[in-house]
């Protein structure tokens, strides 16, 4: 007999505040307004031009981040300090940010005025910096419109009034915003031999498709929607303060996930330890999407009505860890013989590793289907190794 559960969650946002803090500050000057603006879309992140002080910089689009500025560009603008506040990342990492006030943001001909923004260092091991970005545009900035993504026509646009959107209710759902920094969350469903909904933050900075958070898993875990095909132990992914620690993370299949009336067959997933589960900007690749702040409102528009989703990999995932490419998380059982969490990869297919050039330009674990690697394991031994791709959906975990 089938199933339903449902997940209330108790909300945060991708950077947890050690302190009481609203980003909700500042306004736009404009009213009835509609613009459209060029983006480019790099290895899934979004890119805007935002005009300051009449010098156009390149920021990510990030609606589950606040506004952000790298070091640089604070120590070039010099705007005015509001406070220096603790906080913790995605990661659980912890570090201590200025928080200030940007006189003049400009999107098209959009005024943006005195936005609270974040300062943070984008060192040089820190992936951002590839993408050639002065920071984040986000979610507090946006609340008081209404954008809508467009990647086929690489637009995004920006009103105050959803008529001047080609707008369906029956593509919507209500979303809910967070308090400090407006992020949006909306709820999805999940099934598997049983039923379940979730409440999810829609996250245009995340790359991937769908990322299920490890203590919602832990929840779903009692009832039949996730197959489990992978079990491993290390990391994935890049906090904002850097790579998060070693823990034990699921690869799972999810049969089917429905955005409203869209429907996503056999998606592959991996936990994190992120508070939230979230979708992110792989969604574009399958039809318009608009976040309407002012009204909350979550609208998605599909190309089709459903889509399968083929997914294949490795067997083994990646991150990075002082400024170097190493292994993540192991899911095949015969890969676990030869690598393990923490092992450096130094070069792919006899050339050394480039973090830029992974990011931004030719991604081998996507283009790929077999390589040859180098790796220096944590003893020192450095050994060669090639790997396969496998279709994900297929394999069989034993426990």
């Amino acid at each position: 007999m089938k199933r339903s559960i449902i997940i209330v969650l108790i909300l945060f946002t991708n950077l947890i505040f050690g302190q009481k803090v609203n980003l909700n500050r500042g306004e736009i000057n404009a009213e009835d307004y509609f613009k459209e603006i060029d983006f480019e879309f790099v290895k899934n992140k979004i890119i805007i031009p935002a005009k300051i002080k009449d010098k156009t910089y390149r920021f990510i689009l990030d609606t589950g981040a606040p506004n952000v500025i790298s070091n640089e560009l604070y120590e070039l603008l010099k705007p005015k300090i509001i406070d220096t506040i603790p906080i913790y990342d995605a990661s659980e990492k912890k570090e201590k940010l200025k928080l200030v006030s940007i006189e003049k943001i400009i999107l098209g001909d959009l005024e943006f005025v005195n936005t609270a923004t974040l300062v943070q260092d984008f060192g040089s091991d820190n992936p951002l910096k590839c993408f050639g970005t002065d920071g984040f545009i986000g979610s507090n900035m946006l609340r008081n419109s209404i954008i809508q993504f467009d990647l086929e026509n690489k637009k995004i646009r920006i009103t105050d009034d959803k008529k001047k959107l080609n707008l369906k209710k029956k593509h919507s759902n209500r979303i809910k915003l967070t308090g400090t920094q407006s992020n949006p969350y909306a709820w999805i469903e999940l099934k598997g031999k049983d039923k379940g909904r979730e409440q999810v933050l829609i996250d245009t900075g995340m790359e991937g498709l769908y990322d299920l958070s490890l203590k919602n898993y832990i929840i779903f875990e009692e009832e039949n929607i996730f197959k489990v095909i992978g079990v491993s132990n290390g990391a994935s992914g890049f906090g904002m303060f850097g790579s998060p620690e070693s823990t034990q993370q699921y690869q799972l299949l999810l049969p089917q996930m429905k955005i409203k009336d869209f429907t996503l067959e056999n998606l592959i997933t991996i936990t994190s330890n992120d508070s939230n589960s979230k979708i992110g900007a792989e969604l574009l690749r399958y039809g318009i999407l608009t976040i309407d702040y002012i009204n909350k409102r979550f609208y998605f528009e599909p190309q089709k009505e459903s889509v399968g989703i083929r997914d294949e990999d490795f067997g083994f995932s990646r991150t990075l860890k002082d400024g170097n490419l190493i292994v993540g998380l192991v899911w095949d059982e015969n890969l676990k013989n030869k690598i393990s969490y923490g092992d450096v990869i130094l070069e792919i297919n006899n050339k050394p590793f480039n973090l830029c050039e992974l990011l931004t330009e030719k991604n081998y674990f996507e283009e790929e289907n077999s390589l040859e690697l180098k790796v220096e394991k944590s003893d020192g031994e450095v050994i060669q190794i090639m790997v396969e791709k496998r279709t994900t959906a297929n394999t069989v975990y034993k426990k």
